[in-house]
C-alpha cells in the first residue's frame, strides 16, 4: 500500500515486503511481523523502536509469527476498577504473605536473621541483603534473552498503537494462569498487566522490547541505583512474577542482579 508506515519501515529495515506478514487482531488492530536473523534481532528492534514517533509502529522482539499468534478467548477482566491506587501497591499487599514467606526460604541466616515483621521492614533488611549476594556486570538485552530461552526469537511483530503499556491488552500476552493474587485466586488480567507496566515506565522508562504468551523483556532506561529503592522494587517484581525462583532465585538475587540491569525479564509457568 503507498504510503504505508510499515512499508516505509521496512524498506529503511532492509526488509523485503514479501516478507511482511499480517494479521488481524480480535480487538480490531492489526499485527505486523517479519523473520529476522537472531543475533540481529535486538538491533533491528532498536532502530524500529527509534522510528515509533513517525511510524506509530511499536515493535517488540518474538518468538511467535503474527499467523502463530494465541488469541484469548476474550479481553481478561480488569481488577484496576474494583481496587483503588497503583496496582503495584495492591499486589505487594495482596501477597504480604506469600513474601514474608519467601523472606524466611532464602537465606534466612544471612538475609533475614529474625522473623520479618511486614513489608517495610522487609525492604529495609533486603537493601542490606542484596549487596551480599554474588555481584555480578549488568547484563545487557541480548545477554538476558540468549540467557534464558534455549532458542533465540527469531521474529520482530509490530503493533500500531499510541501507548505501548497497553501491548498485553490489544496482544492478550502474556498469559499468566497460576498467579493468583487477587481474592477469589483469580490471576493477572491483560490490563493489570497493562498498569504495571505503566507504573514502570513512569517512574524508570521500561518499556517493552520482547513480547510471548508466558514473558517479557522491558528495556529500562533508567532503572533505580538507590539501595532502598532497588529492594523496593525487587518486592514489586517478585509480587508481579513470583516465578522468580525457577530462573532467577529470591529476592535477594533480584535486587542485585535483576533491579539494577537495563533489561527487566519476567517469565510465567
Amino acid at each position: 500500500m503507498r504510503g504505508d508506515p510499515m512499508d516505509t519501515l521496512a524498506a529503511e529495515l532492509g526488509v523485503r515486503a514479501e516478507d511482511v506478514v499480517r494479521a488481524a487482531t480480535p480487538r480490531g488492530s492489526v499485527l505486523l511481523g517479519f523473520p529476522c536473523e537472531p543475533k540481529a534481532c535486538l538491533d533491528v528492534w532498536r532502530r524500529a523502536r527509534e522510528r515509533y514517533a513517525t511510524t506509530g509502529l511499536w515493535p517488540f522482539v518474538t518468538h511467535t509469527s503474527p499467523l502463530d499468534w494465541e488469541w484469548a478467548d476474550a479481553p481478561g477482566d480488569s481488577h484496576t476498577d474494583q481496587y483503588h491506587g497503583p496496582i503495584l501497591d495492591r499486589l505487594t499487599e495482596l501477597q504480604r504473605s506469600e513474601l514474608l514467606e519467601e523472606a524466611a526460604l532464602f537465606g534466612p541466616a544471612r538475609a533475614f536473621p529474625a522473623p520479618v515483621r511486614d513489608l517495610e521492614d522487609l525492604a529495609r533488611r533486603l537493601t542490606g541483603a542484596a549487596p551480599a549476594a554474588a555481584a555480578s556486570p549488568p547484563r545487557s538485552a541480548d545477554e538476558r534473552l540468549a540467557t534464558f530461552f534455549a532458542a533465540p526469537p527469531e521474529w520482530i511483530c509490530l503493533v500500531p498503537t499510541e501507548d505501548p503499556a497497553l501491548l498485553p491488552e490489544l496482544l492478550d500476552a502474556p498469559d499468566t494462569p497460576n498467579h493468583t493474587p487477587f481474592p477469589g485466586r483469580e490471576g493477572l488480567s491483560y490490563r493489570d498487566h497493562a498498569a504495571v507496566l505503566r507504573e514502570w515506565h513512569d517512574r524508570y522508562g521500561a518499556e517493552i522490547c520482547y513480547l510471548d504468551t508466558d514473558a517479557v523483556l522491558l528495556s529500562v532506561e533508567r532503572p533505580p541505583s538507590d539501595p532502598y529503592e532497588r529492594a523496593r522494587v525487587a518486592i514489586e517484581q517478585y509480587a508481579y512474577c513470583p516465578d522468580f525462583d525457577q530462573f532467577l532465585g529470591g529476592l535477594p538475587e533480584i535486587a542485585a542482579h535483576q533491579v539494577p540491569n537495563r533489561a527487566w525479564f519476567f517469565w510465567w509457568d
